[in-house]
């Protein structure tokens, strides 16, 4: 726990020294906790992404005798236009993270203008588009709040804004961060449920399936040794199911927590130690290093 805090209390005496108000110290300081969750956000559907291909390969691989292969056996779990929803949320909460770095400081925030135009236009059109509603269905959640929010998010990233402007920015974006952070928490959704939680088991209960069918069919064929080894597959990919949804969990806890630390600043804004928002800052760097490394090693193997 030591180290956690000391990790997310360096991001703020990074900025202690400058002369810039604690409110744009705590800012920066959520910034860049923000930031490492949002950009593992993404490796949530690149996880399941690689456990439905996996399915789809073992499938293949057991009836390649008897169906030969075409190119339509290989598909993607999602298709590109309702992914690109989910990349467009995710991107715009990264650029709302870089937003309040920016204009924290001291510097001309000019030469982002062009970048935070460009995802707040891609979220005003995605705000009435058939891949959002596809988000909002899978999530159960209520199109109109998930298109206010998304529009929302998008028209303040057009805007020019300024430090001075900074309290307002994160008064203003309270209820959109939250409703998004929660869209994408039930987007991941439950083993039990929907969403990407959901196909994930789907996937692994293909592949424990198609493994038990591998060995059955070549059972007579193998010796004892290569039997066994083949065996042992089985709980590898229990154990390996277990661990995946652990990291989908977890995602969903790191989302949580960036709503409700960003929650937490727009409350600080005259105040001059803000021990709640130090807390929920500690859990968020927390988070986001814990995520960064499992998916890492995930999406290694």
């Amino acid at each position: 726990m030591h180290v956690r805090c000391g990790a997310a209390l360096s991001l703020l005496l990074l900025v202690s020294g400058c002369s810039i108000s604690p409110l744009s110290q705590r800012a920066t300081a959520f910034s860049t906790a923000a930031m490492a969750v949002t950009l593992k956000a993404q490796n949530a559907y690149e996880l399941v992404e690689q456990s439905y291909t996996d399915a789809q390969m073992a499938s293949l691989v057991n009836n390649f005798d008897t169906k030969g292969f075409n190119t339509s056996q290989i598909q993607s779990f999602m298709p590109t236009a309702a992914m690109q929803a989910r990349t467009q949320m995710i991107a715009g909460l990264q650029q709302y993270a870089t937003l309040l770095a920016d204009v924290s400081g001291n510097q001309s925030v000019t030469a982002l203008d062009t970048q935070s135009e460009a995802v707040g236009k891609s979220l005003q059109g995605l705000s009435t588009s058939a891949g959002l509603s596809g988000v909002a269905k899978n999530a159960k959640s209520d199109i109109g709040l998930a298109s206010s929010a998304v529009d929302a998010l998008g028209r303040m990233l057009i805007e020019h804004k300024t430090a001075k402007e900074l309290p307002g920015i994160l008064t203003q974006m309270q209820k959109p961060v939250d409703d998004i952070c929660q869209l994408l928490e039930d987007d991941i959704g439950t083993p039990e449920g929907g969403g990407l939680r959901n196909q994930l088991e789907n996937d692994y209960d293909s592949l424990i399936a198609e493994q038990r069918m591998y060995i059955y069919a070549n059972e007579a064929k193998m010796t004892p040794d290569e039997k066994r080894t083949e065996i042992k597959l089985l709980p590898q990919l229990v154990t390996t199911e277990q661990q995946d949804d652990a990291t989908l969990a977890q995602t969903q806890a790191a989302l949580k927590a960036v709503a409700a630390t960003n929650d937490a600043l727009a409350t600080t804004k005259n105040s001059k130690q803000a021990p709640a928002f130090r807390a929920l800052l500690v859990e968020i760097v927390a988070e986001g290093q814990q995520i960064g490394s499992v998916y890492n090693a995930t999406m290694s193997k």
